[in-house]
């Protein structure tokens, strides 16, 4: 059965996870099918010009003339339409075949790139979480510090205050 333009353009792939990419095809096809009704056209064209040539051809010879001269029909190879169909068919299969493939490679490296930078992304929050907890114990050395740099000056003044009040209750003034 020969593939028509109709064919081509009604033609409907089934989905699939890792599938063809539904626009690409059908863009694809639409070209096909607009490039096969121009040659279409065009051989209809020719074949009404060669019918043309051959009438005048006749008309222009004398009757005895005609028998002598093969049809120039005869002369042409034949157009094989379902071998060249099934050439086409051939080829459209090669090119998806190939698209499905670089497709698949496609999806690898961008696996393996995403790979890599999942692994990029953890070794810079593992260093991240290396810095904070760096800067966290220096700031908490930093709290110890002032907590008993506060103490001790508290001690000391409790100590100057309590010695100033006995040096007040002393005092002849206040006595």
């Amino acid at each position: 059965m020969a593939i028509t333009v109709k064919d081509i353009r009604d033609k409907q792939f089934a989905q699939e996870v890792r599938g063809y990419n539904v626009d690409e095809v059908d863009d694809f096809l639409d070209a096909l099918a607009l490039q096969m009704e121009q040659l279409v056209r065009e051989n209809i064209s020719l074949k009404n010009a060669l019918k043309e040539a051959e009438e005048k051809a006749e008309a222009a010879l004398e009757p005895s003339d005609v028998a002598n001269v093969p049809a120039v029909q005869e002369n042409l190879p034949a157009f094989n339409e379902p071998s060249y169909f099934k050439n086409l068919e051939t080829t459209l299969r090669e090119t998806l075949i190939s698209a499905q493939r670089i497709a698949d490679e496609t999806i690898d490296d961008a696996r393996k790139k995403a790979r890599k930078i999942v692994a990029d992304a953890e070794e810079q929050a593992q260093t991240l979480e290396e810095q904070s907890t760096l800067k966290m114990a220096e700031a908490k050395a930093d709290y110890d510090a002032l907590k008993n740099a506060s103490e001790e000056y508290r001690r000391n003044f409790s100590i100057l205050v309590e010695g100033q009040a006995k040096l007040l209750k002393e005092s002849p003034l206040f006595n």
